[in-house]
């Protein structure tokens, strides 16, 4: 299906993305780490040579925090980590609309959009590149196509360009029910599960 397609691009950028900045991520985590215990242990020697009877323990409780705070600020840059690879995933998708399998996208998308609508005329909104990309006679063979799935009359009209990244807008001619595929929303409704692989990835 169009959608599933789109996910999987994403993912399979997901994956190239992690893979650029998984290095630079470790090298952060580890820096951490040792700047805590570095700190610790010059923190421990003072202790020492003062003659603190609890240094031990002072020394401890100065670690327990120092491991805190490193986890605390591991936390945070894995999240700046993982919003980094989303916004380039964001820019990556912007490219989509370039590759010679979007067309095949765009018109499975297009389907998926009218079988999920109960309405015999429906328009297509696309953006101004898409207009010339997708040909009446495409909407032709997708009216034919899916007559023959549905058993009912299906017209399919081009509605004026929308400002969207790629993908369509499917809409019933009455304008109150509507299919949002376009490239950004699929994004958006995939976000979580990109969130949770873009994470797998990176760590």
């Amino acid at each position: 299906m169009g959608a599933d397609k789109i996910t999987s691009k994403i993912l399979d950028d997901a994956n190239n993305t992690a893979s650029k900045i998984k290095s630079e991520a470790q090298k952060e985590a580890d820096l951490i780490l040792e700047k805590a215990k570095i700190e610790a242990e010059e923190s421990k020697q003072d202790i020492l040579k003062r003659g603190d009877k609890e240094a031990e323990t002072t020394y401890n409780r100065i670690l327990a925090e120092a491991r805190l705070n490193s986890k605390k600020k591991m936390l945070k840059e894995r999240e700046n980590l993982i919003n980094m690879a989303i916004e380039k995933l964001k820019e990556d998708l912007k490219e989509l609309p370039k590759k010679d399998s979007y067309k095949d996208i765009l018109l499975k998308l297009i389907i998926e959009g009218v079988m999920s609508l109960d309405g015999n005329e429906l328009v297509v909104v696309l953006n101004e590149q898409d207009m010339e990309l997708i040909e009446d006679s495409a909407l032709w063979a997708i009216e034919k196509e899916l007559e023959s799935k549905v058993k009912k009359v299906i017209i399919l009209k081009k509605g004026a360009p929308a400002n969207i990244v790629g993908g369509c807008i499917i809409k019933t001619a009455d304008g109150t029910k509507f299919c949002d595929n376009s490239l950004e929303s699929v994004f958006e409704r995939n976000m979580e599960s990109i969130r949770a692989n873009v994470a797998s990835l990176l760590f």
